[in-house]
């Protein structure tokens, strides 16, 4: 189910990242419509994750939306990771390592994972 995928974050602007989640085999959608799950942000893979750059939650910044379907291609429910720019404005600029998380208790499981550029902006 964990799926890679390296991005790039400009700091101190607003950003969202759209995830479907799907089985393992991605041949079909899973109901995350009750789901707990958490985005963090570290600097390192081996930081605790209280020295995390940034932690967002389902009670917080991420949002389960669309109407599930099993079939991929009709299915248009989503997890939205919302990034506000204030979230960013103290971090420097860097490559860090990002982690999307189903985190409700015995059914822990990570959902996507990667490397992340963050980059200064021209304009400020």
């Amino acid at each position: 189910m964990a799926k890679l995928t390296d991005v790039s974050l400009f700091l101190g602007t607003d950003f969202s990242y759209v995830f479907s989640i799907l089985n393992d085999g991605e041949t079909a959608a899973v109901n995350i419509s009750s789901w707990t799950i958490s985005w963090m942000l570290k600097e390192d893979v081996n930081d605790a994750d209280a020295s995390a750059l940034l932690t967002l939650t389902t009670a917080s910044a991420i949002v389960v939306s669309g109407t599930y379907n099993s079939v991929p291609a009709t299915n248009t429910q989503v997890a939205t990771v919302t990034i506000a720019d204030t979230d960013t404005t103290s971090l420097e600029p860097m490559q860090a390592v990002w982690e999307l998380k189903r985190t409700d208790a015995g059914l822990e499981t990570v959902l996507a994972y990667g490397r992340i550029e963050l980059l200064r902006a021209v304009h400020r």
